[in-house]
């Protein structure tokens, strides 16, 4: 039985992995790999931001920062990123339905579901990268409020084309579709390896519930802070 199994045969996938003996960490690597691969992809397709918030960053700080290192942070943060929300998602799988349920195996296992997507939409953006033609400002001698006005301007121009793309909005929706993947595939894991329907909803919609609090925050934070730089 390989992972590959998991999305065509996800009940005997999971009825295979009840018969080894647990072991949390078996999967880790697939969260990290996930995060990796998705963190190139979205280097190309969004590189155009990256690009607009370096030159505002470098503006701001009066030093020129390499884009190369840029990129590499990203890749590297899409990893951790990946990473930790495989232990959150572990951690509240478990509260939910039960140490039986191998919380730790069942999510790792479900970020499958991301790699594959992160694998092609790492072809489509090299095939089909988002045209941004907005010409960069000539920020020489700009400083204070003028230097802010014209990067903000920037920013907002690239911020519309770059949302205008067909692929961008694709990817958009097809991030919440793997979302829904990895939890369904998550619950018909809990369910083949506890044998019970509520602890499998309850170590899905523990963690479900929790990232949409943490997201509804996030959205919340992120409108005060507009609005607050809005009135400065």
């Amino acid at each position: 039985m390989t992972l590959l199994d998991l999305i065509r045969r996800p009940h005997a996938y999971f009825e295979a992995l009840k018969r080894l003996p647990p072991a949390p960490w078996r999967i880790a690597w697939l969260p990290i790999l996930a995060g990796l691969i998705g963190g190139v992809a979205s280097v190309l397709l969004s590189r155009a931001i990256l690009d607009t918030q370096l030159l505002s960053t470098s503006a701001a700080l009066g030093i020129q920062l390499p884009g190369t290192l840029v990129y590499m942070l990203t890749v590297v943060f899409s990893a951790a990123l990946s990473f930790v929300t495989w232990l959150i998602l572990w951690g509240m799988g478990q509260l939910g339905a039960g140490k039986e349920a191998r919380g730790g195996e069942v999510y790792g296992a479900s970020f499958l579901a991301p790699l594959l997507w992160s694998l092609a939409l790492l072809a489509l953006a090299l095939l089909l990268p988002p045209q941004v033609s907005v010409a960069a400002p000539k920020l020489g001698g700009l400083s204070g409020e003028a230097l802010r006005t014209a990067t903000g301007k920037y920013t907002a121009e690239v911020l519309t084309q770059y949302g205008t793309s067909p692929l961008v909005r694709f990817s958009n929706v097809m991030t919440y579709a793997v979302y829904l993947l990895q939890f369904w595939l998550a619950y018909i894991g809990f369910q083949t390896l506890t044998g019970e329907r509520a602890r499998a909803w309850r170590g899905v919609l523990y963690p479900g519930v929790l990232f949409l609090v943490l997201g509804a925050a996030a959205l919340l934070i992120a409108g005060a802070a507009a609005s607050l730089s809005g009135l400065m």
